[in-house]
């Protein structure tokens, strides 16, 4: 027998993949096992109930610690009393030092704003006051009234 030329490394890695790829495959039939006794069980619940078409989109990590974000657009609003969606999206931005260098990261970023803004609507906590015909943006203050407030 010759002794081969390929470095004991890459057959080492060769073997370690071909592990790896053996243990995901058994967890992956384990997961269709699962799977079809979950489905089994929620059609006896609900015969009308359909799996859905795509599985869920997985959340990108949060760039800000929890809270920070809705926490500052209210400081914000609090100190300059109105304020459009995009003008709190740089200036949170610019507080925290974010460098958005794609367009998606732009949006993602954008959306989590607007969601902590429409939760806090929902509160009671903040009201829209303008929305700019063209791009749809919405102009938002602190409520006035006697609503549920945040310290």
């Amino acid at each position: 027998m010759t002794a081969s030329r390929v470095p004991h490394q890459l057959t080492d890695k060769y073997e370690e993949l071909l592990r790896e790829r053996t243990e995901r495959l058994a967890r992956i039939e384990e997961l269709d096992r699962e799977l079809v006794f979950l489905d089994y069980s929620m059609r006896l619940l609900d015969p009308e109930w359909a799996p859905p078409a795509l599985p869920a989109k997985k959340l990108k990590p949060s760039r800000l610690p929890r809270g920070v974000l809705s926490r500052d657009c209210l400081h914000f609003l609090k100190s300059d009393g109105e304020l459009w969606t995009n003008e709190l999206v740089a200036r949170l931005a610019q507080r925290h030092r974010l460098t958005l260098t794609k367009r998606e990261d732009e949006q993602d970023f954008a959306s989590a704003v607007a969601m902590a803004l429409r939760r806090y609507e929902r509160q009671g906590v903040l009201e829209v006051v303008g929305k700019d015909a063209k791009t749809q943006a919405l102009r938002w203050r602190l409520c006035m009234d006697d609503g549920p407030r945040i310290q």
